[in-house]
C-alpha cells in the first residue's frame, strides 16, 4: 500500500475536474460575438473611409468636368464659327478641290485639351471601383466620350492634307463641333445643365 501512494501524489494533478457545459457555452458564444463585433466595426470603418473617398473623388471630378464644359463650349463656338466664315467666304466660291486648310478662314480643328486628371486620380485610389454601378458607368462614359473626341480630332487632322471640296471641309469642322458639344450634354448628367446660350451650327450655305 505504502508503495503505491507516492504515485498518486504525483499523478494526483491530472485529476478530472467537472466541466460546466453552461459556462463554456457562454464562453464560446462571447468569443464568436466578440470577433463577430470586431469584423462589423471594421466593415463599418472600411465601408466609411471608402464612402468618403468616393464624395472626395465626385467633387473633384466635378469641379473637373466644370471647367472642361468652358473649354468645350469655347472650342465648338470656335468650330461653328470657322465653319460659317468658310462658306460664307466670297474667296473660296467656286474653287476646286483643295486641302481643307486652304480654303479661306481655315484656323485649325485643335486647340481642345479637356482634363481627366480627376479621372485618373480616381481609378488609382480604387474610389472609382468603390463607386455603385450606375455611378460608375456615368463617369467612365463621359470620359470614354471625352477621350474619343480628342483622339476623333487626331483622325480628322489626317484628312486635311488631302485635298476636298468647300462643303466637306465646312461639314468636317461643324462635326469636330458637334462632337464638342456632345461632351457637354454628357456632363450635364453629373453637373447638370448650363443656363448658358449653347453654341450653335451655321446654317446651311449661302445660296443653297
Amino acid at each position: 500500500m505504502s508503495e503505491t501512494t507516492p504515485g498518486r501524489k504525483r499523478w494526483r494533478w491530472l485529476r478530472r475536474e467537472a466541466i460546466d457545459l453552461g459556462d463554456l457555452l457562454v464562453q464560446i458564444i462571447a468569443v464568436v460575438v466578440g470577433i463577430l463585433l470586431a469584423l462589423l466595426i471594421n466593415d463599418w470603418v472600411t465601408q466609411r473611409q471608402q464612402q468618403a473617398n468616393i464624395d472626395e473623388a465626385m467633387r473633384a471630378i466635378r469641379a473637373e468636368l466644370t471647367q472642361n464644359r468652358v473649354v468645350v463650349r469655347h472650342f465648338a463656338a470656335h468650330m461653328y464659327r470657322m465653319a460659317a466664315e468658310m462658306q460664307d467666304s466670297p474667296k473660296n466660291r467656286g474653287k476646286p478641290a483643295q486641302a481643307c486648310y486652304s480654303w479661306n478662314q481655315w484656323d485649325g480643328i485643335g486647340g481642345m485639351v479637356p482634363l481627366d486628371a480627376a479621372y485618373q486620380t480616381s481609378i488609382a485610389t480604387q474610389a472609382l471601383a468603390n463607386m455603385p454601378f450606375q455611378q460608375a458607368q456615368v463617369v467612365s462614359r463621359i470620359y470614354g466620350w471625352q477621350h474619343y473626341a480628342s483622339k476623333g480630332i487626331e483622325l480628322d487632322t489626317a484628312l486635311l492634307m488631302q485635298p476636298h471640296p468647300l462643303d466637306f471641309c465646312v461639314g468636317l469642322v461643324q462635326e469636330v463641333g458637334r462632337d464638342a458639344m456632345q461632351l457637354d450634354d454628357l456632363y450635364s448628367k453629373l453637373i447638370g445643365p448650363e443656363t448658358a446660350t449653347r453654341p450653335k451650327p451655321p446654317a446651311s450655305p449661302s445660296g443653297q
